[in-house]
């Protein structure tokens, strides 16, 4: 299964059979299995990023992988994107629908970095927020307390302090200096809850927005040649 629809399929086989590779055309899967085929149709639009001579044809595995890992590290990388160990080797052993999908996700990446004037965008830095945010409260962190309040805040002892009604006052404005003591310490130490909650939110939601506009991209694009 390849995960693609029959006129995905059908427009995909037409972009190959368009462009002009070494080999006779027979069978995808096997055709492209060794990753000269691959580096082949890239260096048909973009010749510059491509070094056709680092890809050897071959049959045996290691010969494979090795064509496989070059094409990944240095053209694909080129592209904004790489695929992991797992699909390489489901292409090198052809199996079905891999590189339909692999050459599905190419021909999307290439009209994108033909789109951008052959310039990999970066990504939207997602995860610096949250570092940004972490090195605040750390600092925030080691600032030192605010000072507590003066004895001038607070009134003069009087000799009735050590009645009944001194206790009372004496506890109550101990209570009060215990009371903003942790307000001030919250205040350097605490961790925005809300705050943190709200700006994933956005991230989750900035995240959708990307997906949507990438399928959107892609429609378009497969129904041009590129």
């Amino acid at each position: 299964m390849t995960g693609l629809t029959d006129d995905e399929l059908q427009k995909l086989y037409t972009w190959i059979d368009e462009i002009p590779l070494s080999r006779p055309k027979r069978n995808i899967g096997r055709d492209f299995a060794d990753c000269v085929l691959v580096a082949e149709t890239i260096s048909h639009y973009f010749p510059k990023i491509v070094q056709l001579h680092n890809y050897s044809a071959a049959n045996s595995t290691p010969q494979k992988i090795y064509n496989w890992n070059t094409l990944n590290g240095k053209v694909l990388r080129k592209l904004g994107w790489q695929i992991s160990k797992e699909d390489i080797e489901q292409i090198i052993m052809a199996k079905p629908g891999a590189i339909e999908r692999f050459l599905y996700q190419l021909q999307f990446k290439m009209a994108k970095y033909r789109a951008n004037g052959g310039v990999v965008k970066a990504p939207v830095p997602v995860k610096k927020r949250y570092g940004q945010q972490y090195r605040q409260q750390q600092q925030q962190a080691v600032a030192p307390p605010n000072p507590p309040p003066s004895n001038n805040q607070y009134p003069p002892e009087t000799p009735l302090s050590h009645g009944r009604a001194g206790d009372a006052m004496d506890n109550q404005m101990v209570g009060r200096r215990h009371q903003q003591v942790p307000q001030q310490q919250g205040g350097n130490n605490g961790y925005d809850r809300d705050a943190l909650q709200r700006e994933v939110d956005e991230e989750i939601l900035l995240e959708k927005e990307q997906t949507i506009q990438e399928l959107r991209e892609t429609v378009e694009i497969l129904e041009l040649k590129i």
